[in-house]
């Protein structure tokens, strides 16, 4: 096992205490398969750290394993490319695997493929794959493998030793993880496509972004997200509609209506100073589904 280091000192803008990281495997299956190479990104002494700890051979696992988990300790948060479905499930299994009494909370973990995908379209993304996503940074790459294709390295230099092969496998480790730490700011392009709600509650001015809504019986929930805490927990309830909120996160419940209009179109509306549909067939009028909060929240605060 070998454990290669590179300092830049270029310093990239990810939150404090904060690590990237991004693992290469012999397969997809964490049963089946081993991690044979891990690179792991922070920021020390106005530096960017880039540690790659590389398996000679599958049978390095477990020393690889233990080498990344004691810098990764020291790290609050992290951040990865879809690694709630694959690096993080994976590196647990390994862990268990070697007995090696150390896990990945999920909950730690930012996860861009996850704040991306809700945003393809708007992004005009054709899928969410990371060289896609690299693309809205205009991020070129030395590196023109695939990880499908590193595995098939792989597996021909731990019979051959080829470092050639070896060479290329890192610097495929390497740009994934490096253009990974600038993909953060990938959240700066997302917020400039939103269209955000600000409301003066008591002495606070809060900035909401709109999360998820719902359609359920004679309800519609409207789910915002806020970017400061809310001073004080918010309990309004209507007759037409009720507007709860704690810690960063606000809930409002309209009363719907279900109508049919003359060319058989199925109308879901809300009524209050007048009457604004929400959903016309299948079709969601998320226009008219913000400028009804909007409107209450103007109201009330």
């Amino acid at each position: 096992m070998e454990v290669i280091t590179y300092k830049i000192d270029e310093i990239i803008d990810i939150p404090k205490n904060t690590c990237v990281f991004d693992i290469e495997t012999t397969g997809l299956s964490p049963k089946y398969n081993k991690v044979i190479l891990i690179g792991i990104l922070y920021i020390k002494d106005n530096q960017t750290i880039i540690k790659q700890f590389f398996a000679h051979n599958t049978d390095d696992e477990k020393e690889l394993l233990f080498y990344f988990k004691e810098v990764f300790k020291t790290f609050d948060k992290h951040i990865t490319f879809n690694g709630h479905r694959f690096d993080i499930p994976f590196l647990n299994k390994r862990f268990e695997k070697n007995d090696l009494n150390f896990f990945i909370d999920k909950t730690n973990d930012m996860d861009i493929l996850k704040i991306v995908k809700p945003y393809q379209k708007k992004l005009n993304l054709e899928n969410c794959k990371l060289k896609t996503v690299e693309s809205l940074l205009d991020i070129k790459r030395e590196d023109t493998i695939s990880g499908k294709e590193s595995v098939d390295m792989y597996k021909e230099f731990e019979s051959t030793k080829n470092e050639s092969l070896k060479k290329k496998i890192l610097l495929h480790n390497y740009e994934d993880i490096y253009y990974l730490a600038k993909l953060f700011k990938v959240q700066d392009i997302i917020d400039s496509s939103e269209t955000y709600l600000n409301i003066d509650y008591l002495d606070t001015n809060l900035k909401l972004k709109l999360s998820k809504y719902k359609f359920k019986g004679n309800f519609i929930y409207i789910e915002y997200m806020s970017k400061d805490i809310i001073p004080i927990n918010i309990q309004i309830y209507e007759d037409e509609y009720s507007i709860l909120g704690s810690n960063q996160k606000i809930t409002v419940e309209l009363n719907v209506s279900y109508a049919t209009t003359s060319n058989n179109n199925k109308v879901v509306f809300f009524k209050h100073d007048k009457i604004v549909p929400l959903k016309i067939d299948s079709d969601v009028l998320e226009d008219n589904i913000l400028s009804v909060a909007s409107h209450l929240f103007k109201n009330i605060f």
